[in-house]
């Protein structure tokens, strides 16, 4: 065997890890997530050098860590490092970047190939299945988008579907299938929502449509709160409350958190627990408190699985949580920001 095949080989996460994590995405049992957790640990360890580097910094290796709890999780910033790219070694056929301006370093997710990423999409979604509609540009237009691709992905029609086109607005097959009075989804970043309502009278959708809105116009010049923003979307679409949804994510995750109306909290999938840690002492909050989030994504098997956000939320005994928002230091949130910047030229 050629010196390069065998070093593929070998990096390759073995078949047994694959083959236990499919298997717990498509029929997950709670008890098994930590075996699984330890496992994809110690696979991340042995072939995500940068990563390796930073775990043995904090002294947890497969030797001292035995709690899935234990895992280290990585600042999202760590992303950023383009000379220390957090990936286990394989080929990589796709890179999902953050968005930002022209002068900042942007995060980079690696994968080498997307079927387990859209596995988590399909496994993940929680929602009623509709014909779908967004207020984004299509994976064509933004092929390095992880939220293009997510939408690509749950698209139940053509790339017309996609509204958002050369920063512009086109909304004529929006229109078109409003005549058929069937309910859709609508989806989209908050602030495409919100352009959309700033350049558009009432937009009532059919009885029993929905809308999902992924959040990220804190840190802008929108001042809304969050039930101030879904009374004008509930009143503008003529939906009500319950049919309005968020989806939380990121460009450094492989699954997705949904919840529902303007109190509804957060859960994700079962392969992807989150803990609430203290900021000070960074020990877990108990339930009621608030924290910085740690998302341990078992769907991010190709680079870290545990991720420290930027994010505070409050922490739920029953594994869900209720987003907060922001580190008021951090900056805004990707891709809201450059729909935002698109959409405002």
């Amino acid at each position: 065997m050629p010196e390069s095949d065998r070093l593929k080989q070998e990096i390759a996460p073995k078949p047994d890890i694959s083959e236990k994590l499919l298997t717990f995405v498509n029929n997950p049992e709670a008890d098994h997530f930590e075996g699984l957790a330890l496992m994809i640990f110690r696979h991340q360890f042995k072939y995500n050098q940068p990563y390796r580097a930073f775990a043995t910094s904090l002294e947890r290796t497969p030797e001292t860590v035995s709690r899935w709890q234990e895992i280290p999780a990585v600042p999202n910033s760590a992303f950023k490092l383009a000379d220390s790219p957090l990936i286990c070694g394989e080929p990589i056929g796709i890179t999902f970047l953050t968005s930002g301006t022209t002068t900042e370093t942007r995060g980079a997710h690696h994968f080498p190939d997307t079927g387990l990423y859209e596995l988590a999409i399909d496994h993940g979604w929680t929602l009623p299945k509709l014909p779908t509609f967004f207020l984004a540009p299509s994976n064509l237009e933004s092929p390095q988008s992880s939220l293009s691709h997510m939408f690509a992905h749950l698209n139940s029609g053509d790339d017309s579907h996609f509204l958002l086109r050369d920063s512009r607005f086109h909304l004529a097959p929006l229109i078109q299938e409003l005549e058929n009075n069937r309910p859709i989804f609508l989806m989209g970043t908050a602030l495409a929502f919100l352009h959309l309502m700033e350049t558009l009278g009432p937009l009532p959708l059919p009885a029993g449509s929905r809308l999902l809105e992924t959040g990220g116009y804190k840190g802008t010049s929108h001042t809304l709160s969050k039930p101030e923003f879904y009374s004008d979307l509930a009143e503008f679409f003529n939906v009500p409350l319950e049919h309005i949804h968020n989806e939380y994510g990121m460009t450094e995750l492989s699954s997705q958190a949904y919840a529902t109306g303007p109190e509804g909290r957060h859960r994700f999938p079962a392969w992807c627990l989150v803990r609430i840690l203290d900021p000070e002492s960074s020990r877990e909050v108990s339930p009621g408190q608030t924290g910085y989030l740690v998302i341990h994504d078992l769907a991010n098997l190709h680079s870290v699985s545990a991720i420290r956000t930027q994010d505070f939320a409050i922490r739920h005994e029953d594994g869900s949580f209720t987003l907060i928002g922001r580190d008021p230091g951090a900056l805004p949130r990707g891709c809201s920001r450059t729909i935002d910047h698109a959409l405002s030229s």
